[in-house]
């Protein structure tokens, strides 16, 4: 199973894929996230781990970088630009390094909890669309991962591209905030695309697996429209205003 060349992810024997680790790693990473949160609320000062932050943060960048050009030269070796029906609906199942290198993405989602840590011990704010991203992206990486949904493709590159650049800009290296919301934006669109495409067309993978990334999907999007323009802040102003005038009237 560990030679590259013939790499298969196993369901449930792959190292870390099994469902009952996927729900006990979920459970531990929430329990650790309100225990930091309640500790660092009862201290005034912040722990400084801004350094190891940094590091943490341009490791994952570099990662990212580096997976984001070897998918695209694999894809390209193993004929998925072809068609576009091969690249995004109907390929065959990942083996070898191709398969290797989605399995080390879904290990890096892991990976990022670390992220969580750091930023409560620095009592950086955590919004709730960053909690709730990082607590959930292991499942969806690894519902597609074992579903065999064939989509892969587009929503690894739209994530290590966006993370390429994300990552070091939070570790200092540069500021490419305005880039970071249309890459973000970029995600979605891509996420929330092909998961409605691969439901209407038939593409391969589990129905299950991918009804759970579409919702997940749309959860991110939610986050991500509250996160820059307020989404459920001007609803709920807006509910509350026709709430107001109507019983007035």
């Amino acid at each position: 199973m560990w030679y590259t060349d013939n790499f298969i992810s196993v369901p449930g024997q792959t190292p870390l894929t099994s469902i009952q680790f996927l729900v006990f790693i979920s459970i531990v990473h929430f329990i650790i996230t309100r225990t930091l949160e309640i500790y660092m609320s009862n201290r005034i000062k912040p722990i400084n781990v801004r350094r190891i932050q940094r590091y943490n943060n341009f490791l994952i960048g570099i990662y990212s970088a580096i997976t984001f050009v070897l998918i695209n030269i694999l894809a390209y070796q193993n004929g998925r630009f072809s068609s576009w029906d091969q690249l995004v609906c109907h390929r065959p199942t990942p083996t070898g390094v191709y398969a290797l290198l989605w399995y080390i993405f879904y290990l890096s989602k892991l990976w990022e909890f670390i992220d969580v840590y750091l930023v409560i011990l620095n009592k950086t704010p955590v919004l709730m669309h960053f909690r709730w991203h990082h607590q959930t992206t292991p499942s969806v990486v690894l519902a597609g991962l074992l579903g065999d949904v064939s989509y892969e493709y587009p929503t690894i590159i739209s994530n290590t591209l966006l993370h390429t650049f994300m990552y070091p800009h939070f570790a200092g290296i540069w500021n490419v905030h305005r880039l970071l919301v249309i890459l973000g934006a970029w995600q979605l669109v891509v996420g929330l695309g092909f998961s409605v495409y691969s439901l209407i067309v038939g593409c391969n993978g589990s129905l299950y697996a991918q009804i759970w990334g579409l919702l997940m999907y749309i959860t991110y999007a939610i986050g991500y429209l509250n996160e820059h323009f307020h989404l459920i802040d001007r609803l709920r102003l807006l509910f509350s205003t026709s709430y107001r005038t109507s019983k007035i009237s």
